[in-house]
């Protein structure tokens, strides 16, 4: 008599293994979930910290080419970033709420989640300025935006490739260099497609 091939014992065993693999990671997840919330608790009660001498950024808007444009839009982003070069700035990007509250305190937690927007916010306000001055064929001009939106750490990749362009442009291959070193070396969430569109 000809028997099939023993099915059960596999099937069995494969089973009590996924049976396994769930457990270990219903485990791991109750694990980070309990070292969040640990670690949420504690960021609730850490005091404040002095945050009068951070290395704030402020926009230089004296640089900029204001009144360039009778557009209004272009008038309505350069209005927001005259508003904006009088606040605080600082580049928390990558900062949970959490590591906001541990880092300078839970009484400073709205001010600094305020500052972080503000920056944010900046930084796709000089990209759209940018553009516009792009339009204008204002390479110099969006060369003085651009390099203190990067400096800045903004991470707008537009703003990082039409730099470039402009560098291209005016022949400023030092400078070109210069800004794919800068984004190899940083922590850009798409560092790699930029660095394919400005190599």
């Amino acid at each position: 008599m000809h028997f099939g091939f023993p099915i059960l014992p596999f099937f069995l065993l494969a089973l009590v293994l996924l049976t396994i693999r769930l457990r270990s990671l219903s485990l791991k997840r109750e694990q980070q979930e309990a070292e969040f919330w640990a670690k949420e608790r504690q960021a609730n009660i850490t005091p404040a910290k002095d945050i009068s001498n951070l290395r704030y950024i402020t926009i230089p808007i004296e640089k900029f080419p204001l009144n360039f444009s009778t557009d209004e839009k272009v008038i309505e982003i350069e209005n927001e970033l005259k508003e904006l070069s009088t606040h605080r700035l600082l580049n928390l990007t990558g900062m949970t709420n959490t590591d906001l509250k541990l880092a300078y305190g839970m009484p400073n937690f709205e001010t600094m989640s305020r500052i972080g927007d503000d920056f944010d916010r900046t930084c796709v306000l000089l990209n759209k300025y940018a553009e516009a001055l792009m339009e204008a064929e204002r390479y110099e001009d969006v060369i003085t935006v651009l390099e203190f939106a990067v400096g800045a750490g903004t991470d707008v990749s537009e703003s990082y490739t039409m730099l470039a362009k402009c560098y291209q442009f005016t022949n400023m291959d030092s400078k070109l260099d210069l800004l794919r070193n800068q984004v190899a070396e940083s922590n850009l969430f798409l560092k790699d497609s930029i660095l394919q569109k400005i190599s």
